[in-house]
């Protein structure tokens, strides 16, 4: 499963609202996330692929497609490091 369906369906698992999520759906302000859910969804994407984000990664995952692209991001990092 590539990691856009991975993290669409961990956002639905934590979503209570049944709203259509795509890559400009805002976290808060579109799916009804609150800080708790948040990081709730951090924590499953971290461990599902090994990857920690740091304060200021955070801050800007809050659009669903820029949180897809920071994780494509840091497992491509993360693969290149063990090397």
């Amino acid at each position: 499963m590539m990691v856009r369906d991975v993290i669409i369906e961990k956002i639905k698992g934590n979503v209570l609202v049944s709203v259509p999520i795509n890559e400009k759906s805002n976290l808060y302000t579109d799916l009804g996330f609150d800080s708790l859910s948040f990081i709730t969804l951090l924590t499953e994407i971290e461990d599902a692929y090994s990857i920690t984000f740091d304060i200021s990664e955070m801050e800007t995952c809050l659009q669903v497609g820029r949180l897809i692209k920071t994780v494509q991001i840091k497992i491509k990092e993360r693969e290149m490091g063990n090397d």
